[in-house]
């Protein structure tokens, strides 16, 4: 007999790093369980909709504003710290933290929650011993976390230990050691789009995509003018850079233009209507919002910005895919598509409408259709929301996964690094202070020695 949980989710930004978590917390409500979801309000009216609980962390201006301010400075780090204390301080963690722990007082209560940012959730786990299972979105949060730790781990750590201070829990010298400490950590892809990382602490499980044919947050259907518009335009192309402001302002102008030189019947999908040209090209239609998912199966190509969520849908529709990365995860997602043989990629230096142009035309080819069949056919058997609804379940049963802090790993040791990247910044000074004819020698000593 099924036990009927209390399962609180917990997430936090855009549409990708939510809408999973949507579906999810579906498939575990029509189970039977209570499901509550707490993240930013915009959310709400598809939660609700999806028959889930919820609590919002901001107001519409509030996270009007942070939709403004997740742009390409916040990686950059132009605006970094502004965002962290506007998002991030010690006051906003504290009133997450109240408002998660308040939906957490039942019976066979268990957190999902989105890593990094949950920092929250995981407190609330460890102090009253409640099951947690983290999820890694993308392939990059894994590969980037001894980098990450090295970087911002320790400024990190005052607040960490603050925040724990003052719900009475213990201070932590490591930030890794932190945040690898659930039991679960699930992967939202498929083994075969990136095996799991070895080096990680604890065990990553990858479930597969979280998106899955009658799983969807709600249902949404296409457009009755864009339905007469696709009966006259057979296999269109579609440009979409996502659902956020985080993106290089070349992406859709760049597109665009090769999309009015490859003459062909173009949809230009964008939130933001400022981020286009003023003028577009005669075969080029712009729409505010389609269905991605939906329409995908009707597309003949993709230029994309390399999300999670607009990748995976292209891979489900067996959709060719041209990648034009920036910031973040992208580069890397770009990496894989190309590797898989259903897509390629450019790297901002090549944005230019020619070169783009050209990249499409290459994609058109049999090969490459073929093996996005492949894929189309792989993700038939992709149930990444099925699976995680099963393993949230597993979390009400099994002891082993109570949050418990990890003192198996060590961690990365930040004073050591600091020596070592001083002794780094000596070598680099000397050898910068030697003459032309002197680096030559040296170098041609190290690689006599074996070293390069």
């Amino acid at each position: 007999m099924r036990t009927m949980g209390n399962v609180v989710i917990v997430t936090h930004w855009l549409d990708g790093d939510v809408i999973p978590f949507v579906r999810i917390g579906k498939v575990l409500r029509d189970r039977g369980h209570k499901v509550t979801l707490l993240t930013h309000c915009h959310f709400e009216k598809m939660a609700k909709e999806a028959g889930l609980d919820f609590e919002p962390w901001d107001t519409p201006e509030e996270y009007k504003q942070l939709v403004e301010e997740m742009n390409g400075g916040i990686v950059l780090g132009i605006n970094n710290e502004d965002f962290k204390k506007k998002h991030e301080s010690f006051e906003v963690r504290m009133k997450e933290y109240d408002k998660i722990l308040k939906y957490c007082k039942e019976e066979n209560t268990v957190i999902l929650c989105k890593n990094r940012s949950s920092i929250a959730a995981h407190m609330v786990a460890e102090k009253y011993e409640l099951p947690l299972a983290s999820v890694m979105m993308n392939p990059t949060e894994v590969v980037s976390m001894i980098s990450f730790d090295r970087l911002y781990g320790k400024k990190d750590i005052p607040l960490c230990n603050k925040l724990r201070e003052e719900i009475g829990l213990p201070p932590i010298k490591s930030w890794l050691q932190w945040e690898s400490s659930p039991s679960m950590t699930l992967a939202f892809w498929p083994s075969w789009y990136a095996k799991p990382e070895q080096n990680w602490p604890r065990p990553i499980e990858t479930i597969g995509f979280p998106i899955e044919e009658g799983k969807e947050a709600i249902k949404r259907e296409i457009p009755e003018d864009f339905k007469i518009w696709l009966k006259e335009h057979e296999k269109p192309l579609l440009i979409s850079g996502g659902t956020t402001k985080l993106i290089d302002p070349l992406f859709y102008p760049m597109s665009i233009a090769a999309a009015e030189l490859l003459n062909k019947p173009t949809i230009v999908l964008s939130r933001y209507k400022e981020l286009l040209p003023e003028e577009l090209p005669a075969n080029v239609r712009w729409y505010s919002y389609l269905p991605l998912d939906e329409i995908m199966p009707y597309l003949g190509g993709l230029i994309h910005h390399g999300g999670m969520g607009t990748l995976s849908g292209a891979l489900r529709g067996g959709v060719p895919q041209l990648i034009l990365p920036c910031f973040v995860d992208r580069p890397y997602n770009a990496a894989l598509i190309k590797e898989l043989g259903v897509g390629n990629y450019l790297y901002r230096p090549k944005w230019k409408p020619e070169t783009i142009a050209k990249a499409v035309k290459e994609l058109m080819v049999p090969e490459i259709k073929e093996r996005c069949l492949i894929y189309a056919g792989k993700m038939k058997q992709n149930n990444g929301v099925s699976i995680a609804a099963d393993k949230v379940e597993s979390l009400m049963k099994e002891p082993q996964y109570i949050y418990r802090f990890n003192h198996d790993y060590n961690g990365y040791d930040y004073e050591l690094g600091e020596k070592e990247e001083e002794e780094r910044s000596k070598k680099n000074k000397i050898f910068k202070d030697l003459t032309k004819e002197q680096k030559m020698k040296l170098l041609f000593h190290i690689r006599n020695r074996g070293g390069c």
